[in-house]
């Protein structure tokens, strides 16, 4: 026995420092696990988020954008953008992703699939000023700028052809130039985007959960405490009986 105290005295020497530091990681460790357990839900959503936002940007397929802007000028406003430009500006914005119209163009269009022609140019007017704004949208930047530069052409081919008929005309003022960037998938944008529909979800869920569990715990008290009795009510006191002798 003192052969064996004397050989286990000096691993409890060794060990007698590290005692505290060893409580203190097994106490991280309960509190971190017990705060895993009740927001495991609210941490998945936020990571199921951010991954989503993240495999789209990295799966997600490239696009290019270009923009090309054409004035629509009223003739009998002696040059002036008057109200019959505005109103012309918008009704030719609504016409220029057509089929019928872009075969007024003479910039040829890139290949793509039969009826796909107009999902890749989009007008933009405004209600106040006759300016229409073409973006053409494509898997290569040569392929964007070409869809708006067509677009502006054909607009421009379109309302000179019906000049008579308008009394307005249609000028360009600016092509697109080839993108150097693509527009779209946007890896910070998309991770955030996802990130903040993930910490939506999670504090839904956890105010959910938080409710719940209130709820719980009080109906537990109440189980638990019962009903206090109130105090006794003292009866009517009994009447004297009489004593007949």
């Amino acid at each position: 026995m003192p052969k064996r105290e004397a050989t286990q005295r000096p691993v409890m020497e060794r060990i007698g420092p590290l005692a505290g530091p060893v409580r203190c990681a097994r106490r991280a460790l309960s509190a971190l696990g017990a705060a895993v357990r009740r927001y495991a839900l609210p941490i998945v959503f936020v990571l199921t988020g951010f991954l989503g936002g993240l495999g789209y940007a990295l799966l997600a397929p490239t696009v290019y954008t270009a923009t090309a802007y054409v004035l629509v000028v009223d003739d009998g406003a002696q040059g002036q953008d008057g109200p019959a430009a505005v109103s012309f500006a918008q009704a030719f914005g609504r016409l220029a992703p057509l089929p019928e119209t872009l075969g007024y163009s003479s910039i040829p269009l890139p290949a793509v699939p039969p009826g796909t022609t107009r999902q890749h140019v989009q007008a933009v007017t405004s209600p106040d000023t006759p300016l229409i704004r073409l973006t053409g949208s494509g898997d290569g930047p040569a392929d964007a700028a070409a869809f708006a530069n067509a677009a502006a052409d054909a607009l421009v081919r379109y309302g000179t052809s019906h000049r008579a008929d308008t009394g307005v005309r249609v000028a360009l003022m600016s092509l697109a130039t080839t993108p150097s960037a693509p527009s779209s998938p946007n890896l910070p944008l998309n991770v955030a985007v996802g990130t903040a529909a993930g910490v939506l979800l999670a504090g839904i869920s956890a105010a959910a959960l938080s409710g719940r569990r209130g709820r719980g715990q009080r109906d537990a008290g109440g189980r638990r405490g019962g009903t206090v009795p109130g105090p006794a009510v003292p009866g009517p006191a009994a009447e004297p009986a009489e004593v007949v002798s």
